[in-house]
């Protein structure tokens, strides 16, 4: 895959305010995903506890998403 990004705007994305907030809200629906878990009256659904463990794994993954593309194109320049 060919990105259209260089190293050095992804260290400019990583560093970048957006890139924080974005950080910071993708915490905050772990967080709702971490509390719907918990479950604490044994109520929830063997379907519903699968479906907040995927979303948990997309949001962490999308998380380092940056970082890999990133990684991604630096193997890419050094081959």
């Amino acid at each position: 895959m060919t990105y259209r990004s260089s190293i050095g705007v992804f260290d400019d994305f990583l560093g970048s305010l957006v890139w924080r907030d974005i950080l910071q809200e993708l915490e905050e629906w772990l967080k709702d995903v971490h509390e719907a878990l918990e479950d604490p009256d044994g109520e929830t659904e063997d379907k519903t506890l699968h479906r907040l463990g995927g979303n948990a794994q997309a949001i962490r993954r999308f998380i380092l998403l940056p970082e890999i593309m990133r990684d991604n194109i630096k193997m890419d320049s050094e081959e």
